[in-house]
């Protein structure tokens, strides 16, 4: 009984590290999933100081997550279909912009959910409050240009 369960617990440990292995791959080698997740961070820090309630904070990290599973799924399937079709074909090419399409409506779909929940009275407050308090402009800077350094320049953090 006990080698049992030591056996499904190293098999549950090597899923996660499978999985984590996947997503490691994914930072690596997408620059879409590099600016989804700078993205996430900097609407993240947003919202902190924006103080949304519970409920908003649930439907903001659904939108969020649901962005970065599309990505890590076109990123699946543009590979198997690399593999099932090495060379150029017209079913090869609509297979991957139905999945970078599915990404994209995702995104936008996001991009709505942020807009519900910020834009209003309290928007510009939040923006006078970040540029009014020297550490939260500095921590927003070092956002910006660190989300955008790690967005385009991020794959030289992985070793091969």
């Amino acid at each position: 009984m006990r080698k049992d369960l030591e056996k499904q617990t190293r098999a549950l440990c090597r899923s996660f590290l499978y999985a984590f292995r996947g997503v490691r791959f994914c930072i690596k080698n997408e620059r879409n999933m590099r600016i989804h997740l700078a993205a996430a961070i900097l609407v993240t820090a947003f919202s902190l100081v924006h103080r949304l309630e519970r409920i908003e904070y649930a439907v903001l990290f659904l939108a969020m997550g649901a962005v970065i599973c599309c990505e890590a799924l076109n990123t699946a399937l543009e590979a198997l279909v690399n593999l099932a079709s090495p060379a150029y074909h017209n079913l090869a090419r609509i297979a991957k912009d139905a999945a970078a399409g599915a990404v994209l409506v995702a995104a936008f779909a996001a991009a709505a959910v942020g807009i519900c929940l910020f834009w209003g009275p309290r928007f510009p407050e939040t923006l006078l409050q970040i540029a009014a308090t020297p550490p939260l402009a500095a921590l927003f800077a070092v956002l910006l240009l660190g989300g955008a350094w790690f967005a385009f320049c991020g794959n030289r953090l992985f070793k091969d």
